[in-house]
């Protein structure tokens, strides 16, 4: 049997068996292959914002599963042109090629899932705007900074109802020992909720969704973009209202900030 067909076989054996399944097969496999890019891809991403046109980065934005053909332009030049950048002086760097499908571990997943990573590690991605499924996925991972530290409560309650919120709670548990030894033997509490909607997250790989009021501990993470002139003008996302969040470490925070009121 070549190799190519017994990574298909391999594929073919891990139908339905879950996240924790399909990470291990992709880590078995690929393990080396992703820490060397990893590194290859945060070297590269720091001496690209180093000396591309001699010029810093105003600012730099990820959009995932993005559809319009010609919105990276029109973002970049659009927000340089709304928050007065000079481009002579700064950057726009608005990336609007990145997929990312949470069902399957495919290169293009792999790719964008490592290149972001990279961008958080070099501190130069300031905002990711994405489909509700993509943007469950990071804020599942703690990408996104708590929007209470980033606009007044003011400014919160005139956004409430366009405003996505994760469960910190659940978040808790996905980091407990109870979820590891979950994935070790998997065996979980069923009388626990957040184990329930871990379980139900290993084997859809959807993040779990839950209206505020269930939450124990919600916190607003994100801002649905519905309504939003700049993404219908693009054509960026036309199934769903896509959702922008601020990343845990931007080094930018107020020309993000303005790169949201830009958007909304």
């Amino acid at each position: 049997m070549s190799v190519n067909e017994e990574i298909r076989a391999q594929r073919q054996k891990l139908k339905g068996q879950g996240f924790k399944a399909h990470w291990e097969y992709f880590w078995e496999y690929y393990k080396i292959h992703t820490i060397v890019a990893l590194a290859v891809l945060i070297f590269l991403i720091t001496l690209i914002r180093d000396i591309a046109n001699n010029k810093p980065a105003a600012l730099d934005a990820i959009f995932i599963n993005c559809n319009g053909q010609d919105a990276q332009s029109y973002l970049q030049d659009g927000f340089a042109e709304y928050a007065g950048i000079d481009t002579e002086k700064e950057v726009v760097m608005v990336d609007t090629a990145a997929n990312f499908v949470t069902s399957t571990l495919d290169n293009t997943s792999v790719a964008t899932s490592e290149k972001i990573l990279a961008m958080i590690s070099a501190k130069s991605l300031d905002v990711i705007v994405a489909d509700s499924t993509a943007f469950g996925h990071y804020a599942g991972q703690e990408t996104f900074l708590d929007l209470r530290n980033v606009f007044s409560a003011k400014e919160l309650s005139d956004m409430e109802q366009h405003i996505y919120y994760i469960d910190q709670s659940f978040i808790d548990y996905m980091m407990s020992d109870a979820y590891t030894d979950y994935l070790t033997s998997g065996k979980y509490d069923h009388d626990n909720k957040y184990a329930r909607m871990a379980a139900e997250y290993d084997e859809t790989f959807v993040f779990p969704k839950q209206e505020v009021s269930e939450m124990e501990n919600p916190v607003p993470v994100g801002i649905y973009l519905d309504g939003s002139e700049v993404i219908k003008e693009t054509g960026s996302y036309t199934s769903e209202a896509p959702i922008v969040g601020i990343v845990i470490n931007t080094q930018r925070l107020e020309t993000a900030k303005k790169f949201i009121e830009y958007l909304r």
